[in-house]
């Protein structure tokens, strides 16, 4: 697919349209906002479980506008997100999120601060997916305390409802609560230590008598990609009641540490459980789609994940950076399937083993030109490599990227 193509879309025309109309109405309300936009594209070696390897190329775009008033105080922002995963079929998409924040408290690094947050969501999504397309508000309010010297607390409450037009049994209202403390050390290493509960409704009930229905075929495979939701089952014969709160909890440990004054490693640790009730479905995802929260839905596998990463900036202006990331996730009511759709010999549930890396090199150009303005090349690579028991998502994949930035 080339870029050309997928900027024609008419979907991703209009919603490109709409983001111009909105920042140009910002623009002319606010004085000086910040503004940022980039452009992308990943070529990738792409090599599914018992198939032969075939070329990709996905592309992605994005569109951000920033304005801060009152003191700084408070903060108005609208991003606009749209790419194409290169799988067969049309799995493009363009996401709006618009939103505010407004800090009550002091600048100071010490002072005690609260901040109330909103957010609009709106996703629109391609032929293979369109009927996951869902509109979502959301509200929070984070608290940030400074109790010993180094050291800062912070703790918030957060509520989502996200509606599905056509997938109404996967409308949802998510709530969580967290807590975090990030504690810096004269040695200039920075621990940080976090902890997340949280509870999501499902408005759909969930099938718990083994059967798998309505299961999308392997990529590839056929001419299209099936319905987008793959039903859930638990390990029981019998339908179960639930009260339709599905629930996890999730810890994380994060060490940072300064090499030089340029240089920098981390090292990070979490850990995730569900319980509770199970989502009522899962929403077929294209390879390569990891971690947002919605589609791969957290609440229906439990996760260990460790990941390390190290950070160079040079003079120049330059930066490179890499990171290598492995994640062990069992899911807790999705049966496995085979690659014509059906579940497994003895139904097993569905675990995946991923494990990703790249390294990217981020370049400005013409800095000495452009005045506020900020130009970036990126170039970089990424390898993802998702053993899963379920055909569905097992593959390797090789890319190499090419992206331009401007920063205003």
């Amino acid at each position: 697919m080339h870029a050309r193509d997928f900027f024609t879309r008419p979907s991703v025309m209009r919603s490109a349209a709409l983001a111009a109309l909105m920042l140009a109405a910002a623009a002319s309300a606010f004085a000086q906002p910040s503004v940022s936009a980039s452009v992308g594209s990943t070529f990738e070696q792409f090599h599914e479980s018992q198939t032969t390897a075939e070329r990709r190329q996905n592309v992605n775009g994005a569109l951000g506008f920033e304005h801060l008033f009152a003191g700084e105080r408070g903060r108005v922002f609208y991003d606009f997100d749209a790419g194409s995963y290169d799988s067969p079929g049309d799995w493009s998409y363009a996401l709006n999120t618009a939103g505010m924040s407004y800090r009550f408290g002091g600048a100071g690094d010490t002072d005690r601060r609260l901040f109330v947050n909103g957010t609009f969501v709106g996703r629109q999504n391609g032929e293979a997916w369109t009927n996951a397309n869902y509109r979502a508000l959301g509200a929070s309010a984070n608290a940030e305390f400074h109790p010993w010297g180094g050291a800062t607390l912070r703790t918030g409450y957060r509520a989502d409802h996200r509606v599905f037009s056509d997938l109404t049994e996967m409308t949802q209202t998510e709530q969580q609560i967290f807590g975090s403390l990030l504690k810096n050390f004269q040695s200039r290493t920075t621990l940080i230590g976090e902890v997340h509960a949280g509870a999501k409704h499902y408005e759909g009930q969930v099938i718990t008598d083994y059967l798998v229905t309505e299961v999308p075929i392997g990529r590839g495979r056929g001419a299209g990609m099936g319905p987008t939701l793959r039903t859930t089952t638990t390990l029981t014969p019998l339908v179960q009641e639930q009260d339709g709160n599905a629930r996890l909890v999730y810890g994380m440990v994060r060490i940072a540490q300064s090499l030089t004054d340029r240089t920098g490693v981390h090292v990070q640790a979490s850990v995730r459980n569900a319980f509770g009730a199970v989502p009522p479905g899962l929403i077929t995802t294209p390879a390569g789609f990891f971690d947002d929260g919605v589609y791969d839905d957290p609440y229906a596998s439990d996760a260990v994940t460790g990941q390390t990463g190290l950070t160079h900036a040079f003079a120049s202006g330059a930066q490179i950076s890499g990171q290598v990331l492995w994640t062990d996730k069992a899911y807790t009511s999705a049966i496995a399937l085979d690659a014509s759709g059906s579940a497994l010999p003895g139904s097993p549930l569905r675990h995946d083993e991923v494990w990703r890396g790249g390294i990217v090199w981020s370049q400005p150009v013409f800095a000495a030109r452009t005045g506020r303005a900020l130009l970036t090349v990126d170039i970089g690579y990424r390898f993802t490599n998702s053993a899963s028991n379920d055909a569905f998502y097992s593959y390797t994949s090789h890319g190499m990227g090419l992206g331009f930035g401007i920063s205003y």
